[in-house]
């Protein structure tokens, strides 16, 4: 939920987004740091900006480097663990552009 409410790219405070999931402000704060291993998310404290979090959403994928056999040896294997998680189908779908 915690993360469904802060991808529209705004900035939200801890105490907007745990009205908003109905949970305490530590719980928010936990899971926001476990969220920062998977995506980007900036923490703001103060200062010019207001203090708070936003997911950063666009990411670039450089893979200028791969030779079109590699990237699709890539895309084979990934897709052989698609099933198991809906981020691997979403990074499938992006790798497919570069083909």
């Amino acid at each position: 939920d915690i993360l469904e409410y802060i991808s529209d790219g705004k900035t939200h405070t801890l105490q907007e987004i745990a009205n908003a999931v109905e949970v305490s402000k530590k719980t928010v704060q936990r899971h926001i740091q476990d969220l920062t291993y998977r995506f980007d998310i900036s923490t703001f404290c103060g200062g010019i900006e207001k203090g708070g979090i936003r997911l950063n959403k666009k990411k670039e994928l450089d893979i200028d480097y791969l030779k079109t056999d590699e990237l699709q040896l890539i895309i084979t294997q990934l897709e052989l663990l698609q099933n198991s998680n809906i981020n691997i189908k979403r990074f499938i779908k992006s790798l497919r552009q570069y083909r």
